[in-house]
């Protein structure tokens, strides 16, 4: 199970239990003969007060959570990848400085300059320009130059994939979310 779904499983758990706790709170307070109708009214809304306040807890640890996740994998998809052989710290150095500069040399180039500098670092093996033509078309969408990147790299492939299905579950949950809590609230219990 990804990150994602058990994250939104264990969110749906949660605010479930949380509604299912109020539910059965509110019908032992209904069912008290011993209290009055002013004590009752007071008990449900102090019951509907802390599970609200548990609901909050519930989505600002799914926020927190799904951010993290899109952060985690945002940075896999711009993680450099350094040649493959036992480099020392000043040649980590070197590579990421080259990198730092074929950055600058794919700024906001239109889309079939930046498709022919990638095949051109791919032809001579310059792995960081390659690299920085990537993270360009990324950031700008051009999905035909990052998706013939992910063809020939499958790391990048997978970390995209990755991301994008923790980027689109976080985008249709979030709606979910709100409208299963304005749901919960707007019901309490059937009170």
């Amino acid at each position: 199970m990804s990150d994602t779904a058990q994250l939104e499983q264990e969110t749906t758990e949660a605010v479930s239990e949380n509604r299912q706790n109020l539910n059965e709170r509110l019908q032992r307070i209904r069912e008290d003969g011993d209290l009055s109708d002013s004590a009752k009214e007071r008990l449900r809304n102090q019951a509907t007060q802390e599970a609200s306040e548990r609901h909050s807890e519930i989505v600002g640890e799914y926020e927190r959570s799904t951010a993290e996740t899109l952060e985690q994998n945002e940075q896999r998809i711009y993680k450099l990848s350094y040649p493959a052989d036992n480099l020392t710290a000043t040649q980590k150095e070197a590579f990421r400085a080259s990198y730092r500069d074929s950055t600058f040399h794919c700024l906001n180039l239109p889309e079939a300059d930046l498709e022919r500098m990638m095949r051109r670092a791919q032809l001579t093996g310059d792995r960081a320009l390659e690299q920085a033509c990537y993270a360009e078309s990324v950031d700008r969408g051009l999905f035909g130059v990052a998706n013939a990147y992910r063809d020939r790299h499958p790391e990048a492939r997978e970390a995209w994939e990755t991301y994008s299905e923790a980027r689109r579950w976080a985008e249709s949950n979030e709606a979910l979310l709100g409208r299963a809590l304005l749901s919960a609230a707007g019901n309490p219990g059937g009170a």
